[in-house]
């Protein structure tokens, strides 16, 4: 093995060889470690310094063929190594010793070709034998973090009229949730057989739920678990189904190729329906991966090209494109025509370009690697008169975390704005009344955006400039797959689900986070309308101190209520959702009892520190005091402390004798001394004879 480097000063190579005795198949560089491991034709793997070429600074035994793939696992400063005999091995480089033997039953041939890689972001190890490839995935390791499934969580919905949650996952699961405690009330299993479900729907009465599965087929259910109509989608053969859009009198499929898969709701009298022909045909280069639709007529396609193709439902026919590119590369040719998709006779032309040399120059612009792919759309509903008043009434989001906001009419991109650095694609959902756009990221990351009145008017430059943010945290540890926001008692909450196997719910302005399937259920309804009775005191008590707050600063929760004041350190803090909050305790003691069971949660979630009330007291210098005279007692302490000179105290006279006193009392009241002089007799009489008594009884004991 020979390795070979340039010197800044000098042109020519600098070489040095390791010699390895009866030769190697693969090696692998450390730059952390600073080391180079060898798989050796004699069964061992070496481990070499650069600098050191005279004998390796390690050797791996343990395989009993010869080795022909390595491959470092740089976190862990671990080793994987396969050989031969289909054995993979994982090393500990530190301890020089194996930690894992794995045994592969394929190829049945003895004679294959192996290629080897390791995807370290996502923990899959790629092993390919001549036409195969064999696929090992890392489990991740066990925490105590609650979780919604078994396995990950691919879409959510929300059910408004019977107030639940429905949720699928990887192993084709669907599972029910009450979203007012979240208890999980039922489940089905094996839908689609072991096939994932990708997505699903609900129809207009959502008394129907439509799974979509890579198998190829979408199934419509009740809610008791029967099945009632197989859709044929992907004929016979597996497919990725990215959304199905159900519409009055049909169904739309997109996922996997460039036209639209069409089934027609007039059609379902048999349990197997298939696909009908599409009219428009395809106007797609590129996968459709979403759509989206605007009654009465207006239908939107993204695809992974970055293409919007705006249609029109009821006769099915294509007549604009939309790009961002496009808007660019117009603009630049001042003797552009007004942008076509169709000819009047409906034939299949490509691009909206006025000549061909313009053409040409777009279709090398546009990105084939998906950093323009359009991952979800959403028209605008509530905004009624924008073809008369003009602005935005589509919105779009996909490849490298860029929301788009879209004159339809106008055929015109009006903002686009950077919602997420950084992480590729992203998703998103808007609010009914289109007052909250919300986006989720492949780093488990939410984003609450205010566009209540964001691009209401046209204008003729693109803006940049991004809505406010209301909320930005980090309820998931993996990528976020679906998020749905619904209204319940007059407060909105954001569903999301991912890859991490859960599903959590929050509010808007809140910071509080519930996981389906923790251990307490809560009371949504209870805990929503004492924040928000807790808000409108919070807001009534400091109205007078507090000249002016924006409507998402007054928003926030009572605990974080001035959360908007940014460190001086730019420190981030993590927050565990509150899976082990008891939710049925009053009010104050809950955030008493939160502070005090609150632990670091995994990934990042900026959240500043926030300050009390008292910021807005103004305080002034002190006024100066006046000269105080000191009192008196401090000018004559001879006078107000002197010792007082000690009196002599007067002598008690002794008591007189019980016969005085009672002849004084006698004479008082006049009595005679005959009388006094009998009774004392008397007395004395009976003491005697008691006496006398007594001395008899003691005298018949002895």
């Amino acid at each position: 093995m020979v390795l070979a480097w340039r010197e800044k000063s000098r042109k020519h190579l600098k070489m040095t060889s390791f010699n390895i005795a009866q030769g190697i198949h693969a090696f692998d560089y450390h730059s952390q470690l600073n080391l180079i491991a060898t798989a050796g034709i004699n069964n061992k793997v070496c481990l070499w310094n650069p600098y050191v070429v005279s004998k390796p600074v390690g050797v791996l035994w343990g395989h009993s063929a010869s080795v022909i793939a390595v491959q470092f696992f740089a976190e862990r400063k671990q080793l994987f190594s396969f050989s031969k005999d289909k054995v993979l091995r994982l090393w500990d480089i530190q301890y020089q010793l194996s930690i894992q033997r794995i045994a592969c039953s394929f190829p049945k041939s003895q004679d294959f070709r192996c290629l080897f890689h390791f995807d370290e972001a996502h923990g899959r190890l790629f092993i390919s034998f001549n036409n195969q490839l064999a696929l090992l995935a890392m489990k991740s390791e066990a925490s105590k973090r609650v979780k919604s499934h078994e396995k990950a969580v691919t879409c959510v919905l929300y059910n408004s009229v019977l107030k639940q949650v429905i949720s699928s996952d990887v192993g084709s699961t669907v599972s029910f949730w009450l979203i007012d405690t979240g208890q999980k009330i039922k489940q089905f299993t094996g839908c689609h057989g072991n096939a994932e479900i990708s997505t699903m729907a609900l129809d207009a009465n959502e008394t129907r739920l439509l799974t979509g599965s890579t198998d190829g087929t979408i199934k419509i259910w009740d809610f008791n678990g029967y099945c009632h109509h197989t859709l044929n989608v992907g004929q016979d053969g597996a497919v990725d189904i990215s959304q199905i859009l159900v519409l009055k009198k049909t169904i739309l499929v997109t996922g996997w190729q460039r036209a639209i898969t069409l089934f027609r709701l007039q059609n379902f009298n048999q349990f197997f329906i298939q696909s009908e022909e599409w009219k428009g045909g395809v106007q797609h280069h590129d996968d459709i991966l979403c759509a989206a639709f605007l009654p009465p007529q207006t239908l939107a396609t993204g695809s992974y090209d970055g293409e919007i193709v705006l249609w029109n439902n009821s006769t099915e026919n294509a007549h604009h494109v939309l790009h961002p590119d496009y808007q660019r590369l117009l603009k630049s040719k001042s003797d552009t025509e007004p942008q076509k998709l169709l000819s009047a006779e409906g034939s299949h032309s490509t691009h909206p370009m006025a000549n061909q040399s313009t053409m040409e120059v777009c279709t090398f612009q546009i990105d084939t690697e998906g950093n323009t792919a359009v991952m979800r759309l959403f028209f605008l509903k509530a905004r009624k008169n924008t073809a008369v008043t003009g602005g935005a009434n589509l919105v779009s989001c996909g490849g490298s975390g860029y929301v788009r906001f879209w004159d339809t009419f106008k055929k015109q991109l009006l903002a686009e704005f950077l919602a997420h650095s950084g992480v590729g694609s992203i998703i998103m959902s808007i609010d009914k009344m289109n007052q909250y756009l919300t986006t989720g990221d492949a780093d488990g990351w939410l984003k609450i955006w205010n566009i209540e009145e964001y691009c209401l008017n046209s204008s003729k430059d693109k803006t940049t400039r991004a809505p406010t943010l209301i909320r930005s945290f980090r309820p998931h540890v993996d990528r976020i797959s679906s998020v749905e926001l619904c209204e319940l008692s007059g407060r909105l909450l954001i569903i999301s689900s991912s890859a991490d196997c859960s599903i959590c719910v929050t509010d808007v302005c809140s910071a509080s986070i519930w996981i389906f399937g923790q251990a307490k259920h809560w009371h949504i309804e209870k805990c929503l309308s004492l924040s928000k009775r807790e808000t409108n005191l919070m807001e009534s008590k400091i109205q007078e101190d507090i000249p002016s707050f924006s409507k998402e600063e007054l928003c926030l929760d009572p605990t974080e209520n001035f959360l908007l004041k940014k460190n001086n350190d730019d420190s981030i803090y993590t927050v565990r959702p509150s899976e082990d909050i008891n939710l049925t305790i009053k009010y104050n003691k809950r955030y008493t009892y939160k502070k005090k069971t609150q632990k670091y949660y995994y990934g990042e979630e900026v959240i500043k520190k926030s300050c009390s009330t008292f910021r807005s007291l103004s305080i002034g210098a002190l006024k100066e005091l006046p000269e105080v005279n000191k009192p008196t007692f401090l000018l004559d302490l001879e006078k107000y402390f002197r010792k007082e000179p000690e009196e002599e105290q007067p002598q008690i006279p002794e008591l007189p004798s019980l016969s005085e006193t009672l002849k004084a009392v006698f004479d008082e009241k006049n009595l005679f001394p005959e009388e006094i002089l009998d009774r004392e007799q008397k007395a004395k009489q009976l003491c005697q004879e008691t006496n006398h008594e007594v001395k008899i009884k003691k005298k018949k004991k002895s």
